[in-house]
């Protein structure tokens, strides 16, 4: 569940006959789960002094509603501080609140009532912590992250001379490798959802945009693979309304799209899954989660086939430096897939599995690790990297060892899952990711 802030400004009151109060709680910049916020409300805390003749009660705002908020807590220290009176058997001791509040808007105003005026005493919001960019008909895309999604678009961040250069040596090492090696490679860029569903973005797209550029530097016969076009033609939706990432009918395609490059053949002959069943239900998604209340839209979910059934090893590393095995003995093709991917990977499982008996996946983004290739000896290799990554080139050659090093390090290394029986095509080089997990 996602971490929200909570952002309150007070408001100085206009008239010296205002009731003195103070609010404990909610600070100013504190954080709170979302599980905590949804299920058991904010926690509202502090203290109102009613020492005038008219008695005044404290009210929360949140969107339509409107919530009394009880004093009922005894509050001897405010009393005794602040009226430096004694606080037994005082009139105001009751003077205290402390009240759960289940907000239904990220928007909400303390304020008191008095003599039938209200007056605004905190302003209020409950915040992701990264900013969303709301689109048009409630579609939602990033908004200040790390890779400037914006500015790309609109092609105020560019691409810059050090990363053509080293993209353009990136593309032709591969390409290289992929001729010498006699082993089919293919790039697989991932769009990023405002490139194909540009009609609910706020902003224009620019021809200056770094996948503009990147495009440009793509060898004629390395298989480079950026399907716009073709997943804003799809006839489901290719995207998450409430996620960066693509629906399972975007990467079904993509996955159809991969092998149809890899193969050479004709992606009408890989449409093995007319016969999937899909469930609709509601779900959140990686940006309507950051919002407050969640962002929810209807999604499908496949109901026939998930690809965790055929894991016989998973690392269980976090992000860069996870690896995944998976074996199918009735797909398509007895060969294996080795893929260099990212995010966008995953849900792609769910239709490689069925396509290839063996599929290895490393998160890294579409950095090469020549020892991991040479161990698996694949038949075909995808690099999958994402369109809002392209600003920083992938790297050649990288090892994953170091990611794993690392997490090692930081004490973030889980318990890797492995199969009790693993299948003969797979023995060798699950025992060499055991292996690097305990270097």
């Amino acid at each position: 569940m996602a971490v929200y802030s909570i952002i309150t400004q007070r408001v100085e009151s206009t008239t010296s006959k205002a009731p003195r109060w103070h609010l404990d709680y909610p600070c100013n910049g504190q954080n709170i789960d979302g599980g905590e916020l949804i299920s058991e409300g904010l926690l509202f805390q502090g203290w109102l002094l009613n020492d005038e003749a008219s008695p005044a009660s404290l009210v929360i705002v949140n969107g339509d509603e409107v919530k009394n908020i009880p004093l009922n807590r005894a509050r001897p220290d405010v009393i005794s501080k602040v009226l430096n009176q004694a606080p037994e058997n005082h009139d105001l001791l009751s003077c205290g609140f402390s009240e759960r509040i289940k907000l239904k808007h990220s928007a909400f105003t303390l304020g008191i009532v008095e003599n039938g005026t209200f007056t605004e005493i905190i302003s209020g919001s409950v915040e992701g912590k990264f900013q969303i960019l709301e689109g048009k008909d409630g579609w939602l895309f990033l908004d200040n992250d790390t890779n400037k999604s914006i500015e790309q678009y609109t092609g105020k961040l560019k691409l810059s001379r050090a990363a053509q250069a080293e993209w353009k040596e990136y593309l032709e090492l591969l390409n290289t490798f992929s001729f010498s090696a006699q082993i089919p490679v293919c790039l697989l860029v991932a769009p990023s959802k405002e490139m194909v569903y540009e009609e609910y973005y706020p902003y224009n797209f620019s021809k200056k945009a770094p996948i503009e550029k990147l495009k440009e530097l793509v060898p004629e016969t390395l298989n480079f693979i950026l399907p716009i076009e073709e997943l804003r033609n799809l006839n489901d939706r290719s995207f998450r309304v409430c996620d960066t990432h693509w629906t399972l009918h975007g990467a079904r395609f993509a996955a159809q799209l991969v092998t149809s490059k890899l193969m050479s053949r004709n992606i009408d002959e890989l449409n093995v899954f007319e016969g999937d069943v899909y469930q609709n239900r509601e779900v959140s998604g990686d940006l309507g989660s950051k919002l407050f209340p969640p962002q929810r839209h209807e999604e499908d979910r496949l109901t026939n086939f998930n690809y965790r059934h055929c894991v016989v090893f998973d690392n269980n590393v976090d992000n860069f430096g996870r690896i995944i095995v998976m074996y199918h003995k009735h797909a398509v093709f007895k060969e294996t897939l080795l893929i260099f991917g990212s995010s966008s990977s995953y849900t792609m499982f769910h239709y490689l599995c069925r396509l290839y008996s063996s599929v290895v996946f490393v998160h890294s983004a579409g950095n090469i690790d020549h020892k991991i290739i040479e161990v698996v000896k694949p038949n075909y290799i995808c690099a999958q990297t994402n369109a809002r990554f392209v600003v920083k080139a992938p790297k050649y050659n990288d090892s994953v060892n170091n990611y794993i090093a690392q997490k090692k390090e930081n004490g973030s290394l889980g318990g890797a899952f492995i199969a009790e029986k693993l299948p003969d095509e797979c023995v060798s080089y699950v025992d060499y990711f055991k292996q690097i997990l305990v270097l």
